[in-house]
């Protein structure tokens, strides 16, 4: 009888396959065969693993998604084949009570049979990936219940509610003090929301306190992070660190701010939300997005957070190559541990940022002298 990995093992390989098919441009299918049905659920797995132990290719992978679905990874496989090769499956079980079964195919789309069960909803991180970016323009992902946790494992989502609960709690006087200190030195709203991208590429309202002027244009920004992201990827020897560029209709006090992060505090909404993490790779904007080779796309594989492994390792001194290898690297990586270190090392990354912008304005106001 063919073996079946563990869920964690079997998560791996989808990983692995993904990162390897992000960088070749090649393709790879996952069959998702549900396996529960009222009581029969045991004999259900038996006769499917025996099955696919005649039908396997010595290359293919047998793992369990989670608890009731059974997946099988066909590396090099498209979308027809994987078809066909769970259609000669079904036809093989030798019982009444068959699973149901469900294809993942990187790069296309999800395809699904008519016969999954009302309610069932399945994804895995191919899945996730096939829908992000084509022919150059942003797609959200649709609404699904994540099979895997890769986004928001429980310990992670515990620490996001407690922790952003708190720190409004702590911080509420300050929301207070800076909203009357927008109002005061700037016409406008005190709240600043813009478009970003989130888990699996989904669009959500990102909060901020508002720093530049009303209606400030941004195509100078655009231009300037296409320049980065092009140069980093093409010229990695010359290429640009992360430096912010230095925005002519900031509001007095605005970089004060934002060296102290506390432009990013309404964050702490999205996290509540769980639109957003306490950690994780920063939320591109659409058009930044519209830049991106491939494999930059691993970044929506987990939750985009307020501070993460790029802030604490250097930032502004990174290239955005740098910066993306990081955040792929803590997708991939993530646990408890790392994520209080990332926390624990974020205050300091603040005062040294702080420190930075003041030194650098001191310079600035001696050399108009």
């Amino acid at each position: 009888m063919t073996t079946i990995c563990s869920q964690e093992g079997f998560r791996d390989s989808i990983e692995r396959e993904d990162a390897r098919a992000r960088r070749s441009g090649g393709t790879f299918s996952v069959v998702d065969f549900y396996v529960k049905d009222a009581g029969s659920e045991g004999k259900v797995v038996t006769n499917l693993l025996d099955v696919l132990h005649r039908r396997l290719r010595s290359t293919d992978e047998v793992g369990w998604l989670t608890k009731h679905h059974v997946g099988v990874l066909l590396y090099g496989t498209a979308f027809e084949e994987a078809r066909l090769f769970a259609q000669s499956i079904m036809q093989l079980i030798p019982v009444v009570v068959k699973p149901s079964y469900t294809i993942y195919t990187y790069p296309m789309q999800h395809h699904g049979d008519t016969s999954r069960p009302a309610g069932e909803h399945t994804t895995d991180r191919a899945a996730l990936n096939s829908e992000k970016i084509q022919k150059n323009e942003v797609k959200t992902i649709r609404e699904l219940d994540l099979l895997y946790s890769y986004a928001m494992p429980l310990w992670k989502r515990t620490l996001d509610v407690v922790g952003s609960a708190f720190l409004l709690l702590i911080f509420s006087p300050l929301f207070l003090a800076l909203s009357c200190y927008i109002k005061l030195v700037s016409p406008g709203p005190v709240m600043f929301r813009q478009t970003r991208l989130g888990y699996g590429g989904k669009l959500f309202n990102l909060y901020k306190f508002r720093t530049m002027a009303v209606n400030a244009d941004a195509e100078s920004h655009r231009q300037y992070l296409s320049t980065i992201i092009h140069d980093g990827e093409n010229y990695e020897a010359a290429a640009k660190p992360m430096v912010k560029l230095d925005d002519l209709e900031i509001i007095p006090g605005g970089r004060f701010m934002r060296a102290l992060g506390l432009d990013e505090l309404p964050q702490l909404i999205n996290v509540l939300r769980g639109e957003m993490s306490l950690v994780g790779p920063r939320p591109p904007i659409p058009y930044e997005v519209k830049e991106y080779a491939r494999w930059h796309t691993g970044r929506f594989d987990t939750v985009p957070g307020m501070t993460g492994l790029w802030q604490v390792s250097g930032k502004n001194t990174l290239t955005f190559k740098q910066m993306v290898r990081l955040d792929i690297r803590y997708a991939r990586q993530k646990s408890f541990w790392l994520d209080m270190k990332i926390l624990c090392a974020t205050p300091l990354v603040l005062y040294r940022q702080m420190r930075s912008s003041l030194n650098r304005k001191s310079h600035e106001k001696a050399g108009m002298r």
